[in-house]
């Protein structure tokens, strides 16, 4: 398999839920901070908690945005493609549990998929989410950069745990 951000994208957007709810819990920490003014304490200033709050709607924002971005590039897929991807990545079934059910060796499903990926990263290119946006946009996220660092061709699974 190869590493590319349309395989990030996809583990990212299995992931989304618990990303935002990261972020939601960033933000209200600070928000309580600031009503507690713990963050006084530690030496924070109101303007640096206010903008550490700006960041986490930012980067909330951003996630939206994938998360609309990854939905338009699916639902532009054949349907054959599309049924890959799903079975795979939102589904989480293994490689061996979709070839019995296509009833295809392993390597002409490898390749299959292989195919669906590069078909879904046209279509996220088609949205406007070509490899040079995702990298300025997203390749400092502290979330989905650990997904990408983390995906090779030894390791890689739609189960990635964060």
């Amino acid at each position: 398999m190869v590493k590319n951000w349309s395989n990030t994208l996809l583990v990212a957007y299995c992931h989304l839920p618990k990303i935002i709810k990261n972020i939601d819990l960033g933000v209200e920490r600070r928000v309580n901070s600031g009503f507690k003014s713990v963050h006084l304490m530690h030496g924070i200033t109101n303007e640096q908690l206010y903008g550490e709050i700006l960041e986490l709607i930012g980067e909330k924002r951003k996630m939206v945005n994938l998360y609309i971005a990854v939905n338009t590039a699916f639902e532009g897929l054949d349907n054959s493609y599309a049924l890959l991807i799903e079975m795979r990545y939102f589904k989480k079934m293994t490689l061996q549990e979709i070839s019995d059910k296509f009833n295809v060796p392993l390597r002409t499903l490898y390749r299959r998929l292989d195919d669906a990926r590069v078909r879904f990263q046209k279509q996220l290119d088609f949205v406007g989410f070509d490899v040079e946006y995702i990298e300025k946009e997203y390749g400092n996220n502290r979330f989905i950069s650990l997904i990408h660092d983390n995906i090779d061709n030894e390791k890689f699974s739609p189960t990635y745990k964060l």
